[in-house]
């Protein structure tokens, strides 16, 4: 069993099968996941981006690949994206505020996350999205506001467009998303 630092330290891999041009069925992409990104900031969270779809019905022909695109946080407001999220243990205090907040405008193109200033965390956002998160590996914190909760190895969590942030000072963990485009609790798009 590979330890935490190879868990954590390299992209997973990613398998992608489709149906070729000639109706077979086939491999269309495999190796580490090529669309990788850090979060920033001094943060230590890596974003492993697998597939992205602009609208739903999600076009399933052709050998384009889904993930081939900017980084954005939040998936094209009519589709969905789907990534993994690996994150090492974090030290809060080693986060450069002004340069996460910098990196988060930079990967909120479609405008679909949004900050919450002055929280009790550095990373308090919302995202115009429902949410599903499945921790496979390690513990992650939930931050809501004014509470947070432990997520553990199992752990599955529905999220509807609220504010929230995750910590990693328990220790390295995984995270699964997937995440679909929707509206505000007011409903405001």
């Amino acid at each position: 069993m590979a330890d935490s630092k190879d868990r954590i330290g390299r992209p997973v891999r990613r398998v992608v099968t489709g149906t070729r041009t000639d109706g077979k069925s086939a491999v269309l992409y495999d190796s580490d996941n090529p669309y990788r990104y850090s979060r920033g900031g001094g943060s230590t969270i890596m974003f492993n981006e697998i597939w992205t779809f602009d609208t739903s019905p999600a076009p399933l022909a052709g050998t384009h690949d889904g993930a081939d695109r900017a980084m954005s946080h939040s998936p094209p407001a009519e589709g969905a994206h789907f990534r993994v999220i690996q994150s090492a243990k974090e030290d809060n205090a080693q986060v450069d505020q002004q340069e996460a907040d910098r990196q988060f405008s930079a990967m909120n193109d479609g405008g679909l996350s949004e900050r919450l200033p002055g929280a009790r965390h550095w990373n308090m956002h919302r995202t115009r999205t429902v949410d599903y998160g499945i921790v496979t590996y390690g513990e992650r914190i939930h931050v809501l506001p004014e509470s947070d909760f432990v997520m553990r190895k199992g752990d599955v969590v529905v999220q509807l467009a609220h504010f929230h942030s995750w910590d990693s000072t328990r220790g390295d963990n995984i995270m699964i998303f997937d995440m679909i485009g929707g509206e505000y609790p007011d409903g405001s798009k």
